[in-house]
């Protein structure tokens, strides 16, 4: 199984991505640590040419990883967004309201698992990230989505997650 999840910052994409993981036992793709590695966080908006390299780095461990016959992506990179959903044989959109997203980062900035590369002040800076990405991308992933509607399942709520991840458990607990 192959199934790439999308969403909006803040929509749970890397926590339902790690479950499916784990439940299935295939490899996880989490597209941010590519963006970490390839020092792309440390960029300044206008270095074009160190924006190309991280990006050339993504599709490159992208392109890598999507061969393997199963696996679990989590992340909206619009330049390798394609590449991915080519292969995957489902794309999960996870369409959480912006208030809740909110609420989750309130929530996961303070662990410490969390991206060891952002300060605390880059966190707290990370809530008008939130918000002002959603009015610029959302257009976009709602194209996207639609573009590709033969494989988009839907989710709106965690309630709609948790049944989802209960058919995974109750699949792998009859097998």
């Amino acid at each position: 199984m192959r199934i790439s999840i999308i969403g909006h910052a803040g929509s749970g994409k890397s926590t339902l991505a790690r479950k499916i993981s784990e439940k299935l036992n295939i490899p996880h793709l989490h597209l941010d640590r590519f963006w970490f590695e390839s020092g792309g966080a440390k960029l300044k908006s206008d270095d074009t040419k160190g924006l190309e390299k991280a990006r050339a780095y993504i599709k490159e461990k992208v392109v890598n990883f999507i061969k393997q016959d199963s696996w679990v992506s989590d992340g909206w990179y619009s330049k390798v967004q394609p590449i991915i959903s080519e292969r995957a044989d489902c794309i999960f959109f996870l369409d959480i309201p912006l208030y809740r997203r909110l609420f989750n980062h309130s929530q996961r900035m303070f662990k410490p698992e969390r991206h060891k590369e952002l300060t605390k002040w880059d966190e707290f800076r990370f809530f008008y990230e939130i918000v002002k990405r959603t009015f610029v991308k959302d257009p976009k992933m709602r194209q996207f989505a639609r573009d590709h509607s033969d494989k988009v399942k839907l989710f709106r709520n965690y309630k709609e997650i948790e049944k989802y991840l209960n058919t995974i458990e109750n699949k792998t607990r009859n097998n």
